[in-house]
């Protein structure tokens, strides 16, 4: 087999081990918290966020994002993540969630 053929199927079995790897947290996160709405955990399993979703949620999702930044103001306890795209159904570009008291209010894309 040639060089590029090795590094090409070897690629593959990467991303495909990769791709098993999300799956499994993502499945894992829903069978560990029984108490989801029918409607959070569907997005759970389709690597999809919504507003209202928890931060936990949101890593079961979509994984730990790029950039994570926190402040407090009268409203409570701001963060803001960032992720490089693609992820999820998001194309080119960062996606950027703000959450108050660790509930997703906003999704910038």
């Amino acid at each position: 087999m040639n060089g590029w053929k090795i590094a090409a199927l070897a690629t593959a079995l990467a991303v495909l081990a990769g791709c098993a790897a999300v799956e499994q947290r993502r499945r894992q996160y829903v069978e560990d918290h029984p108490d989801l709405r029918p409607e959070v955990a569907a997005a759970i399993l389709e690597g999809r966020v919504a507003e209202g979703m928890t931060a936990d949620d949101v890593r079961a999702a979509w994984g730990d994002p790029e950039r994570e930044s926190r402040s407090f103001s009268e409203a409570g306890e701001q963060e803001t993540w960032s992720y490089p795209t693609p992820v999820g159904k998001f194309g080119e570009g960062k996606v950027i969630l703000i959450f108050t008291n660790r509930k997703l209010v906003k999704l910038i894309n």
